[in-house]
Order: structure tokens, then C-alpha cells, then sequence
């Protein structure tokens, strides 16, 4: 199925989780990362059960030192 990252299309099997998502990106153990799945934010704690459908749109932020 394909999903949205970051506005880039990319396939991911059916039935993925974001957890599985971020693990194939090397960012599930960065910190400072927010994800938003469909302009909602997911907390970490709950990216492992967050299974993803078809035309999701994720949005991943990152924390930024300077002002």
C-alpha cells in the first residue's frame, strides 16, 4: 500500500505500523521526532499500535536547537 512521508509517496506492506514505518526510516530511537499520522499527533508510546491504512499521510517533525 502507499502512504505519505513528509509529502513523499512511498509503499509500505499492508497491515504496517508506524513503529515499522519509523524503524525502516533509523528514527525510531532518535529523539526530539514527532509524528503526526493524518494531522494528529501520535505519541510514541502508541506507535507501535498505530497501524497505518492506504493514503495516510504522515508528518515527521524534528526539534531544532537555536530559536
Amino acid at each position: 500500500m502507499e502512504i505519505s512521508l513528509n509529502n513523499n509517496r512511498i509503499s509500505v506492506k499492508n497491515g504496517s505500523t508506524l513503529m515499522e514505518v519509523m524503524r525502516s526510516k533509523q528514527l525510531h530511537e532518535k529523539t526530539g521526532v514527532a509524528v503526526a499520522v493524518n494531522n494528529s499527533v501520535v505519541p510514541k508510546e502508541k506507535w507501535e499500535h498505530t497501524v497505518l491504512q492506504q493514503n495516510d499521510m504522515l508528518l515527521l517533525i524534528g526539534a531544532s536547537y537555536g530559536g
